[in-house]
């Protein structure tokens, strides 16, 4: 079986992505398990490229496909902030909830109906130097003024979902995992990964 190393250090992302991939004939390991680490750093506000940088990276370090993806968060009353940089936009070292509080904050007496956001990821996969797979997911949804449930990560808390009325953070993996931008690019991206890698397997 074919191994396709998951190359991200977020274990939120990668508790989803295993979960998006564990009915699948594919082998998974983590740079932790190789004893690689990825310390690329990013430095463009360009979803696509980061992922495709990051992607490359760990193929670099590690001879084996490898996926890695990168999402931005926009917020239209913000003029698109934080956009790719909501990681380190209210800090380098800041918690999950100093940046949903921060970002609440920001958005102190905006009505709801202008507090509309989305959440992009750009997926990609490198099998080597020149031959890279790129997708892109989006989900659709509104900053709520308060945060509601304990599941997931990141801004999950006050990022609302209008057609399932719950943030993402009162999801289960599997809820989030039917609907959300990471699931979306990488089920985009999953026919031709399973494609190579059976090939490459042979």
């Amino acid at each position: 079986m074919a191994k396709l190393l998951i190359a991200t250090t977020n274990r939120g992302k990668l508790r989803e992505i295993l979960a998006l991939l564990e009915k699948e004939q594919v082998e998974i390991v983590t740079a932790d398990e190789l004893g690689i680490v990825l310390d690329y750093e990013e430095t463009s506000n360009d979803i696509q490229l980061v992922a495709r940088e990051k992607a490359l990276h760990a193929w670099r370090k590690s001879s084996l496909p490898s996926l890695a993806e990168d999402t931005a968060l926009e917020v239209d009353a913000l003029g698109g902030l934080p956009g790719a940089r909501a990681k380190v936009f209210f800090g380098e070292n800041v918690t999950d909830k100093e940046r949903w509080l921060g970002l609440l904050k920001l958005l102190e007496g905006v009505p709801k109906e202008k507090r509309t956001a989305r959440f992009r990821c750009a997926m990609a996969v490198a099998f080597s130097e020149n031959d890279l797979i790129v997708a892109e997911g989006k989900l659709e949804g509104i900053i709520a003024t308060e945060p509601k449930g304990v599941s997931g990560f990141g801004y999950d808390p006050v990022f609302f979902v209008p057609s399932l009325g719950k943030t993402l953070a009162e999801l289960s993996v599997e809820e989030k995992n039917s609907i959300s931008h990471r699931a979306r690019a990488l089920k985009a991206l999953l026919p031709q990964i399973l494609h190579r890698l059976k090939n490459k397997g042979r």
